[in-house]
């Protein structure tokens, strides 16, 4: 299922004739300047919840732009919107997607976002789709026999005959100094 979103909305970037980019990934990785613009950014986490036989799931996505001057910025962040829009409207449009995108989705514009200054539009849509799991097939996915594997907590120590303990694992002690 997770796959699936991420493939809906990679396709959508490399579909759309202004997107050059589309990366799936948190937030704290914007504006790292390796990033090819305008690009999509579908935020990482995505989240849902089950109801009943359906996924609602939330879903984050930003439209960015980085612009040459400051006068730019709300011409692009209209062009930013007018993209998520149609980016919104053709998965809508789209029933081989298996979801279906709730009416009460949202949309934030953005200026001086992150360290490149980037302005747009982000997005928070919500959409149902079908939990898709197999319940006939569950008890293939368990072995009653099964066990957990144990590690040691600490690795273990080498015991010299001459009667004293060599301590192979243990962490060097520094004496860094942190003040004049």
């Amino acid at each position: 299922m997770i796959n699936d979103i991420l493939n809906i909305f990679r396709q959508q970037a490399r579909e759309h004739k202004t997107i050059k980019a589309f990366y799936y990934n948190r937030n704290y990785e914007l504006g790292s300047g390796n990033e090819n613009h305008p690009l999509l950014w579908l935020e990482d986490p995505l989240t849902g919840k089950n109801h009943d036989k359906l996924f609602v799931n939330t879903v984050n996505f930003s439209v960015l732009f980085v612009p040459e001057t400051e006068e730019m910025v709300a011409q692009m962040q209209n062009l930013a919107f007018s993209i998520g829009l149609n980016i919104v409207e053709r998965i809508k449009q789209n029933p081989s997607y298996g979801i279906t995108i709730r009416p009460d989705w949202t949309y934030t514009t953005l200026r001086n976002y992150y360290d490149n200054n980037a302005c747009g539009c982000r997005f928070t849509i919500n959409f149902t789709q079908v939990n898709m799991q197999n319940l006939c097939l569950i008890e293939e996915q368990f072995d009653t026999e099964g066990q957990l594997v144990e590690n040691a907590s600490l690795a273990g120590f080498d015991i010299d005959a001459g009667g004293y303990e060599v301590y192979a694992y243990k962490l060097p002690d520094f004496d860094i100094k942190t003040s004049k």
